[in-house]
């Protein structure tokens, strides 16, 4: 039985939940630009444009890891068409990894879009970050090649775009 539950952030977390943000991304890339750290800490923005999700240690009641969830068109969204949800800024604190809170964080993820009625849940993630796409494709994600190339305020981006398909969308 897993020790890490998976919930929406409470508006009382929103400050912790930053920190980790911000922590998770910073072992990876160390010196964010400034524009890049407003969105790590934008916790407030992030839970008003989707579901800001965390994961928990229980019993402790630490939180580990976060990502958020987006609706299509929503602030932050960047990727998403008009049936998808996207999830976004999906970090774990590094002393953390490799216990199953990413996973568990993807899970939610995917079964919270397919109550929404979405058709695919998308995410993209560094295409150097082998570990990350290991734990997407072994949830069900497909590496989506054609959407992978596009513009991210005037310069392009380059990641490794991946997609997850939920079964038609609701009635």
């Amino acid at each position: 039985m897993s020790d890490i539950r998976v919930r929406t952030a409470r508006a009382h977390e929103h400050e912790r939940v930053a920190a980790v943000t911000v922590e998770g991304f910073r072992s990876r890339n160390s010196a964010p630009r400034p524009e890049r750290l407003a969105l790590l800490r934008d916790t407030p923005g992030r839970a008003a444009a989707g579901d800001l999700l965390v994961a928990v240690h229980e019993p402790s009641g630490t939180l580990i890891g976060t990502g958020s969830l987006l609706r299509p068109a929503a602030a932050y969204a960047r990727l998403a068409q008009p049936d998808e949800a996207e999830l976004r800024l999906l970090a774990v604190l590094p002393e953390h990894r490799g216990r199953g809170a990413g996973g568990a964080l993807l899970t939610e993820g995917i079964e919270r879009a397919r109550s929404w009625g979405m058709r695919a849940l998308v995410l993209d993630t560094g295409r150097d970050n082998v570990v990350s796409q290991r734990v997407y494709h072994r949830l069900g994600f497909v590496r989506q090649y054609a959407r992978e190339e596009r513009e991210n305020r005037h310069r392009p981006l380059k990641t490794a775009v991946f997609s997850h398909d939920l079964g038609r969308r609701r009635a």
